[in-house]
């Protein structure tokens, strides 16, 4: 089992520190972001009175009886409904202890905890199930070559690492020509063609070391790239992308797949399966008509997952351009965003290796970009999650 979770903590004693700060080094917590804060219990109630509350949560108490349960009411007040709690405390009393499990408290550790500790309770806490959650699939399909799809996907994903402070796996299937690796600007010994390549060997350590990751500080995006090379000698099969996306998506909180311009079997399956399709195109005709061939056939195929068209390049060619009404006329289906043509930003961007939010953050097509990642995540905003994070127990839900 990998945990996939966010974990803060907020200790005292230099004792449950060396052993909080050792999980990083274990396998079981290997895609999980660890936040290690001092101050204990009492600092966790001021910090998450004004910041999100992480989904696992580890306090150091020093008080004891009812002062212990005092703080952990004024923890309560300003925890997520969802969070689990992990309380180190100095008070050997059976009954508390019976009293934090009853009213929700995950675990309750009597000072000085070990690293094993920390590390069974967790094992004991979280299932298979726990670790197994699957990110959200999300595909980009362009209308035809040269509309931009993969530029957006890139971008999308990042801007969800952003948004949601998710991991987000990039797998460019675009094979041999894919550019996430050129865009991201990172280099790769492995691709995705080499993964495909030994799926009989498969498993999530193997997938570590091929993913490769983008601002390696924050570690929040990750790529798989496409062969550098025209001939990779690997076919792309359903089968085989159901056996990689099996595990990657136990590695995220999203997948974003870049896709390329074919009509090949596998991709027929694959944009038939994914949770939110996102079909790209330019705003001419030729554009029009092959969106409206891919929506014809995912029409009886797709039931109620999302399928959305996004219109790129918007401005580019301002008068051949087609309308969005003559898109949602011809689709039967509103175009879900335009996205404005900025491409001084885009190119600028890809020649000095870096995305369009480092130097054009506050562009129209980066805003645009923002929003079509709100559009793609299914989370609710996290203003609107911070105003429901008010909660008076630690029960779980």
């Amino acid at each position: 089992m990998i945990l996939r979770t966010t974990i803060g903590a907020f200790l005292i004693s230099p004792q449950s520190t060396e052993a909080f700060e050792s999980l990083r080094e274990d396998r079981l917590f290997l895609r999980s972001d660890i936040v290690l804060q001092q101050g204990g219990l009492n600092a966790a109630c001021s910090y998450l009175g004004d910041h999100e509350t992480p989904p696992v949560l580890i306090v150091e108490t020093e008080a004891r009886g009812e002062a212990l349960l005092a703080e952990l009411a004024r923890l309560a007040e300003v925890c997520a409904p969802k969070t689990r709690v992990f309380v180190i405390g100095h008070d050997n009393d059976i009954h508390l202890y019976r009293t934090l499990i009853r009213e929700g408290v995950s675990d309750y550790f009597l000072a000085p905890v070990t690293t094993d500790m920390l590390r069974q309770s967790f094992q004991d806490n979280f299932t298979e199930a726990d670790a197994a959650k699957n990110a959200r699939l999300i595909a980009f399909l362009p209308a035809r070559g040269g509309v931009g799809s993969s530029v957006l996907a890139h971008h999308t994903a990042f801007a969800l690492s952003k948004l949601y402070h998710e991991q987000v796996i990039v797998l460019d299937l675009d094979l041999p020509y894919g550019t996430a690796g050129l865009v991201f600007n990172v280099l790769a010994r492995q691709s995705v063609a080499d993964v495909l390549g030994q799926l009989s060997r498969l498993d999530e350590m193997l997938l570590e070391r091929y993913l490769v990751p983008y601002e390696p500080s924050e570690n929040k995006v990750s790529v798989l790239p496409a062969p550098s090379t025209l001939t990779s000698g690997v076919n792309v099969t359903s089968e085989g992308l159901a056996v990689l996306l099996k595990f990657v998506r136990r590695m995220a909180g999203f997948v974003v797949l870049d896709l390329p311009h074919v009509w090949e079997p596998w991709l027929r399956d694959l944009i038939v399966e994914v949770e939110d399709l996102v079909i790209v195109a330019e705003p001419d005709l030729a554009s029009l008509r092959d969106a409206k061939n891919i929506i014809e056939f995912l029409g009886p195929n797709r039931g109620e997952s999302p399928t959305r068209v996004v219109l790129n390049k918007i401005g580019e060619a301002k008068r051949a351009e087609l309308s969005e009404k003559e898109f949602r006329d011809a689709l039967a289906l509103t175009p879900a965003l335009q996205i404005p043509a900025d491409p001084g930003a885009f190119s600028g961007a890809l020649n000095n290796g870096e995305l369009i939010f480092k130097g054009a953050a506050k562009s129209k097509a980066a805003l645009a970009i923002n929003e079509l990642a709100k559009m793609v995540s299914a989370r609710v905003d996290a203003a609107a999650e911070k105003e429901k994070k008010k909660f008076s127990l630690f029960k779980k839900k």
